[in-house]
C-alpha cells in the first residue's frame, strides 16, 4: 500500500514537472515573438532606408533666419550658423538723409553749418558713450531672441503642414502609409530644424557676451537667455508631437 502510494506520488511530481516545463517554454516562446517584434519596429523605424528626399522640407529647413540686431544691422543667418550676409539699416537711412540735405543745401548754393551750443561753440563731438548696465543691454536683445523664437516656430509649423498634406495625399491615391518613412523623414527634418534654430541662436548669444564683456561684465549674465531658449526649445518638440497627434 505504502510502495503504491510513493508511485502514484512519483507520478504526480513527474507531471507537474512536466507542466511548468511547458509553461517555460511558452514563456520563452512568447518572450522571443516580443523581442522579434520589438527588433522588427526598431528595424523599420531606426535603421531601415527610406527615400525621403524632398525638395519642400529641404526649403523648410534650410530657409535661413533674418535677425535685427540692437544697432539696426540686419544678419542673414544660414542653417550651419554662418552669418551670409550683414545689413545695416540705420546707416543706409542716414546716408539717404544725408543724400537728402546735400541736395537741398546745393540747390540754394550754402553749405551745411553744424549746430552750436549757447556759447557758440560746435556740437560736432557727441558725448561720450555711457556704459549700459546688465539689464539694458540684455534687454536690447530681446526682441532678436523673440524674432528668432517666431521664425523657429514658423518653420515647424510648416514642416508639420507638409507632412500632413503628404499624409493626406497618400491616402487619398490609396497607397500604404509606411509610418517609419514618415518618422524618418520628419522627426529627422525636424532635428536638422532645430540645429540649425540652435546655430542662429548661438550667433547672437556670442553677440551678447561680447558686449557684456565690452561693458566689464561676466558673460555669464547671459545665461538666462540660454535657460529660456532650452525651455522653448522643449515646447517646441512637445508641440510638435501634439500636433503630429492633432494630423494623423
Amino acid at each position: 500500500m505504502e510502495e503504491n502510494f510513493d508511485t502514484a506520488k512519483d507520478v504526480q511530481l513527474e507531471k507537474e514537472f512536466h507542466m511548468k516545463r511547458k509553461w517555460i517554454y511558452l514563456i520563452l516562446a512568447f518572450v522571443l515573438i516580443l523581442a522579434g517584434l520589438g527588433g522588427y519596429g526598431l528595424y523599420i523605424f531606426k535603421f531601415k532606408k527610406y527615400d525621403v528626399a524632398d525638395p519642400e522640407v529641404d526649403k523648410i529647413v534650410e530657409d535661413p533666419f533674418e535677425i535685427t540686431m540692437p544697432d539696426g544691422t540686419e544678419l542673414i543667418i544660414d542653417k550651419d550658423g554662418n552669418v551670409v550676409e550683414e545689413k545695416n539699416s540705420l546707416e543706409k537711412n542716414a546716408s539717404n538723409e544725408e543724400e537728402g540735405n546735400d541736395k537741398e543745401n546745393s540747390s540754394d548754393g550754402t553749405e551745411p553749418t553744424p549746430p552750436v551750443n549757447s556759447n557758440g561753440q560746435s556740437n560736432e563731438v557727441a558725448n561720450p558713450t555711457k556704459k549700459l548696465t546688465v539689464k539694458e543691454i540684455k534687454e536690447k536683445y530681446m526682441p532678436a531672441f523673440k524674432a528668432l523664437e517666431s521664425q523657429a516656430n514658423g518653420n515647424l509649423d510648416a514642416l508639420v503642414g507638409r507632412a500632413a498634406n503628404e499624409y493626406s495625399e497618400k491616402k487619398k491615391n490609396g497607397e500604404r502609409i509606411q509610418y517609419g518613412y514618415f518618422y524618418n523623414k520628419y522627426v529627422g527634418a525636424a532635428k536638422r530644424l532645430e540645429a540649425s534654430t540652435d546655430a542662429a541662436f548661438n550667433v547672437i548669444m556670442s553677440r551678447v557676451e561680447n558686449e557684456l564683456k565690452a561693458n566689464g561684465y561676466d558673460k555669464a549674465h547671459a545665461q538666462s537667455f540660454r535657460d529660456e531658449y532650452n525651455a522653448a526649445k522643449e515646447e517646441r518638440r512637445s508641440g510638435l508631437l501634439k500636433k503630429a497627434r492633432e494630423y494623423f
